[in-house]
């Protein structure tokens, strides 16, 4: 695995694929937080992205472990294959991570998917040329003292209207608690996205509100509380059920007439591939006008075979 990428700089500069007008959807502040441990590490070109994920050649890529420390809540520390970087923790742009050397800089965006599972994008420039590379971090083996109290709640004030309509989404679908050790807002994630794309003057962001999905589609806890995260870290191998899809709702708010639209995607993980994409709508800009284009847009869905739920407790059956 090339963390740095510096070998890959220029001879794979002329290959630099068509993706610059793609958009890769970066989680803002209410990303999972990723176990302290070691992960296996799969770098290469990049076919595609989406929702916040990459899909790596799987005919040119690069394989090594890395081990990921916590030096304070916002700073973790990425060392193996020879490099050592720290990667930022961002209001606005997730986990980032700058290396210099060998005539280029190279920028790394880190996207925790689930607190096992890590994405990268990276961006190197120098000598006018620009070489884009994914990077894929599956977890192998946690560590003790995991950062509990570094968690981050994405249930706050500024995304009161997009909590309330994820409550009220799940509750129109009737989606219950598997138990009483959890609550609905223990299975959904509202987030700010930024887009990263080439040109600034396109870039803007967008309110998502996320679910995990595992087996059979079933809807995982999103690991809000302390000791949910401490025992995702150190599950031992088919213990739970990992997630395998993301269920992304994109938030748009439109005006003349007021009216709620949302793009309702299936992700799979392990791929970055969008597997299923359907529009909803419904007039309205409140929670309610947004919980019921969230419905409409899982109808469509349903539509294509994409049917998802109950709530799980996330663990293997």
């Amino acid at each position: 695995m090339e963390l740095s990428a510096v070998r890959c700089f220029g001879h794979r500069a002329g290959k630099a694929l068509a993706i610059a007008a793609l958009s890769l959807p970066l989680p803002a502040g209410a990303d999972p937080l990723p176990c302290q441990g070691r992960y296996q590490a799969i770098s290469g070109d990049v076919i595609m992205s989406g929702g916040g994920m990459v899909q790596v050649d799987p005919r040119n890529r690069n394989e090594g472990t890395v081990d990921l420390t916590y030096d304070g809540c916002d700073r973790i520390v990425i060392d193996g294959q020879g490099m050592r970087m720290p990667i930022l923790r961002s209001a606005t742009s997730g986990w980032t991570g700058t290396l210099t050397g060998g005539g280029a800089t190279r920028v790394f965006r880190f996207t925790a998917l689930t607190p096992r599972r890590i994405d990268s994008w990276m961006e190197a420039f120098g000598g006018g040329l620009t070489v884009q590379r994914g990077m894929k971090l599956t977890l192998v083996k946690a560590t003790e003292h995991q950062p509990v109290n570094c968690i981050f709640d994405a249930d706050r004030k500024a995304f009161a209207r997009e909590n309330a309509a994820a409550r009220a989404f799940m509750a129109g679908r009737g989606l219950t608690p598997p138990t009483a050790d959890f609550a609905p807002r223990d299975f959904f994630r509202a987030a700010e996205i930024e887009a990263n794309v080439a040109d600034p003057s396109r870039a803007a962001s967008s309110r998502h509100i996320r679910f995990l999905l595992g087996s059979g589609n079933a809807i995982l806890p999103a690991t809000r509380a302390k000791t949910r995260f401490r025992e995702v870290c150190r599950a031992e191998e088919g213990t739970l059920d990992p997630p395998r899809r993301l269920l992304d709702f994109q938030i748009g708010l439109l005006d003349n007439p007021p009216r709620a639209e949302v793009f309702a995607q299936i992700v799979d993980i392990e791929t970055g591939r969008i597997l299923a994409k359907r529009r909803g709508e419904a007039h309205g800009s409140d929670s309610a006008a947004i919980a019921a284009a969230m419905q409409d847009g899982a109808a469509r869905l349903a539509d294509d075979g994409m049917a998802f739920g109950p709530l799980s407790d996330g663990r293997a059956r």
